[in-house]
């Protein structure tokens, strides 16, 4: 019997590079080639100012999103789902979609790809350190107070009340799949029942097997040009590294740190822009390593694992779930998250003589964990398993 499931996202502003946006669009398109019949129910924040969205609307979507129980709920009478599939619901959607699918009797999968239950940011990172503020808030005030939602006390306020009122909706959930190991733990240290709680890691479409028989040349970084993102300490690591004496540092990608890039020249740091998507997998094909230096805890290194399905080793920070994918000295190399420690591991890199092998590594790596089937095999396993608990409908 084929499985009807609806799928729930707020697709971030196309001005962001979002790997989440693509892990969405390439898990829909996966279980439609498996045989799922999938309806996405999609928002997006490109919306937001344009004159779509009355302004009065906005502060409720976070908390209630009268427009998307709307929307659920023609999903139910017209498409009857199996089961739903929930990823991110900020701030067009809102929790509350979760309690509208279960009061109907269909179980509900939540992908966890962000901190967004518990973290008003998302990231569990403010002012160039780690946080845990609001873990022990009934009201999450410390957000509201440092303006964790775009940087606005004002803003950060219903944002953190529909975290406070669904607290109980996260926990109605029937399984979480966790991104990552470090994901999956967080979400036990927040008291989330481990039995429910799966690692599902994304994945990306496996270009086959590299036909290139040299390793690349050079290192190359894309994403936004933030200070999350380790964009500082990786310039200054490479200069003092003397890495680029014998190298060279492409980055692609734009934003506020786009001046330390551009100031870079004369140590062989080369700024490319915001590239597409596509241009980027080239790069990353034609670039020896991938550099993935953040140093807030990314719960996924997307770029990572399009790096080792090219059969390219990647260098990264110890931080989130991104050091999972690594296996240093082996497949890449993993370093503190400071200067000092992008340093040693960009002159380790940079002094490895047998670059393929680390190359072929990662690509092993990648076949045994990060293919398309094996992600979707998780996928469909946890759905299929809560479908069978839900209620049935009428004329299945």
């Amino acid at each position: 019997m084929s499985l009807r499931i609806a799928v729930v996202h707020n697709f971030y502003r196309s001005e962001n590079a979002s790997g989440e946006n693509l892990s969405v669009l390439d898990e829909v398109d996966g279980l439609r080639e498996r045989g799922w019949d999938v309806e996405l129910i999609g928002s997006d924040s490109d919306a937001i100012g344009s004159g779509a969205i009355p302004l009065h609307e906005l502060p409720l979507r976070p908390i209630y999103s009268r427009r998307s129980i709307e929307r659920v709920r023609d999903t139910l009478r017209r498409f009857r789902p199996h089961v739903a599939l929930v990823e991110n619901l900020f701030p067009l959607h809102s929790p509350a979609v979760i309690r509208t699918f279960r009061s109907a009797g269909v179980p509900v999968a939540a992908g966890v790809r962000s901190y967004r239950m518990n973290c008003v940011r998302s990231t569990m990172y403010r002012d160039g350190a780690d946080c845990r503020a609001c873990l022990g808030s009934r009201l999450n005030l410390p957000a509201v107070r440092h303006g964790c939602y775009q940087d606005s006390p004002l803003r950060s306020v219903p944002m953190a009340a529909s975290l406070r009122l669904h607290r109980s909706t996260f926990r109605s959930v029937d399984a979480f799949l966790a991104v990552s190991e470090f994901v999956r733990d967080s979400l036990i240290d927040l008291g989330f029942d481990p039995e429910r709680i799966r690692v599902r890691p994304n994945f990306v479409v496996d270009p086959g097997r590299p036909e290139h028989a040299d390793h690349g040349d050079g290192f190359f970084f894309a994403g936004r040009l933030t200070e999350d993102k380790g964009v500082a300490e990786m310039i200054e690591a490479w200069v003092a590294s003397e890495a680029w004496r014998s190298s060279t540092l492409r980055v692609a990608g734009s934003g506020p740190l786009e001046h330390l890039v551009r100031a870079s020249a004369e140590h062989r740091v080369e700024p490319l822009g915001l590239l597409p998507h596509d241009e980027a997998l080239r790069r990353v094909e034609s670039s020896a390593v991938t550099v993935v230096p953040s140093i807030w805890p990314e719960p996924f290194g997307r770029g990572v694992i399009e790096a080792a399905a090219r059969g390219r080793p990647a260098l990264v920070t110890r931080t989130g779930g991104i050091s999972d994918l690594v296996v240093d000295g082996e497949t890449g190399w993993v370093a503190d998250r400071t200067v000092a420690g992008l340093t040693a591991a960009f002159r380790r890199a940079a002094n490895e003589p047998d670059l393929a092998s680390f190359g072929m590594a990662a690509r092993r790596r990648f076949t045994e964990r990060y293919t398309r089937e094996v992600s979707l095999g998780i996928l469909e396993d946890t759905l299929r398993s809560i479908a069978e608990r839900g209620i049935p409908l009428e004329g299945d």
